[in-house]
């Protein structure tokens, strides 16, 4: 009987689907800017990942600062509750408020004029699998041209 008990614990331990790899930020797509008053803009868009897994997950939290050609101009900060498909493309929206002052609003309307602009994201997500929470860091970079 005393190793009916830890024989069943581990047979349950290894029956336990666990994700191999942490999901991958793809990209913000859908950039657009929804509201500027003063010196800050309201920009909106979807934060795109790709799940590898064969595991589903729950997002809890983006937290992914933002930066133009090397100068931060703010943070995406999103709590949710947003299910992650296995083994899939999955996109949460976010929204972000950024000071417009010191050239950003000269660099946005450059940017919407067609000129192309390096864009940093760097932060962590915070996703839980059957309730074991995973904070995944985000570094990613890309040139970006707004339309």
């Amino acid at each position: 009987m005393k190793y009916i008990v830890p024989i069943l614990l581990l047979l349950l331990a290894a029956s336990c689907n666990t994700p191999q790899e942490p999901p991958k930020f793809r990209k913000i797509s859908n950039v657009r800017v929804t509201n500027v008053t003063g010196k800050e803009a309201l920009l909106k868009g979807d934060a795109v990942f790709y799940n590898p897994n064969d595991v589903g997950m729950t997002l809890r939290k983006v937290d992914i600062a933002v930066s133009l050609d090397d100068k931060r101009i703010g943070t995406i900060n999103h709590a949710t509750k947003t299910k992650v498909p296995a083994m899939s493309d999955f996109s949460v929206p976010v929204d972000a408020t950024f000071n417009i002052s010191d050239g950003l609003l000269n660099n946005l309307f450059s940017m919407l004029g067609g000129k192309k602009m390096k864009a940093r994201y760097k932060g962590y997500i915070k996703l839980t699998v059957k309730g074991v929470p995973i904070r995944v860091p985000v570094d990613y970079e890309e040139e970006i041209r707004l339309r």
